[in-house]
């Protein structure tokens, strides 16, 4: 399916200009000492038929579009989170060692990846040149980011298997992990992601 013709200008082009390519497409969590805490996630979508562009303008052939849905809100336990069909787990261990682990599930049929992204690879590619005229930043619209702010630095961060593309990193107290929606919609194990800190 091709992607109609508007951009949603000024709020992807004020979300991206300060960000990297993965932020378009996202799932933030922020974690308290009492695993309560908010989460937070945007996701792309196909406008409706007949949207109209996003600014009144003349002179502008629009030739790609796409719009950006998020949302954000509070939990009171991280362990009782549901996402999707993945599976999400958070505790305390002995010595206050605390941990996270989201497996996600990887295949055709996956509903996470799909629930982002509800795209098909070419209006995958279309929407990239919508969300950053540019070009520079092919995987825009194309990776998902999972993103937690834990309540202290982090002491592990690791994701096994990892398949081809994805990405994790630690910068004190902020972890992240990065998937291709491509590699999501792969068969294969799934793939999950281990963190931990010290309460």
């Amino acid at each position: 399916m091709k992607i109609r013709s508007t951009v949603l200008v000024l709020a992807l082009s004020a979300l991206l200009s300060a960000c990297d390519e993965t932020d378009a497409v996202a799932v933030r969590i922020h974690v308290r000492p009492d695993f309560s805490g908010t989460l937070s996630a945007s996701a792309l979508a196909r406008p409706p038929e007949g949207a109209s562009a996003p600014l009144q303008t003349h002179g502008v052939s629009w030739k790609s579009q796409v719009d950006l849905r998020c949302a954000s809100g509070d939990f009171a336990k991280l362990s009782e989170v549901g996402l999707s069909d993945a599976t999400l787990t958070a505790g305390e261990g002995e010595g206050g060692l605390c941990f996270v682990r989201l497996s996600l599930p990887r295949g055709p049929e996956v509903h996470w990846a799909k629930e982002l992204v509800p795209l098909d690879a070419l209006e995958r590619k279309q929407v990239s040149s919508a969300l950053d005229a540019s070009g520079t930043n092919a995987e825009v619209g194309s990776t998902v980011k999972f993103e937690i702010t834990l309540p202290t630095e982090a002491i592990g961060n690791g994701v096994a298997p990892r398949p081809r593309g994805t990405k994790v990193k630690a910068e004190s107290n902020l972890v992240t992990l990065i998937v291709p929606v491509e590699t999501a919609l792969t068969a294969g194990d799934p793939i999950v992601w281990h963190v931990t800190w010290q309460k």
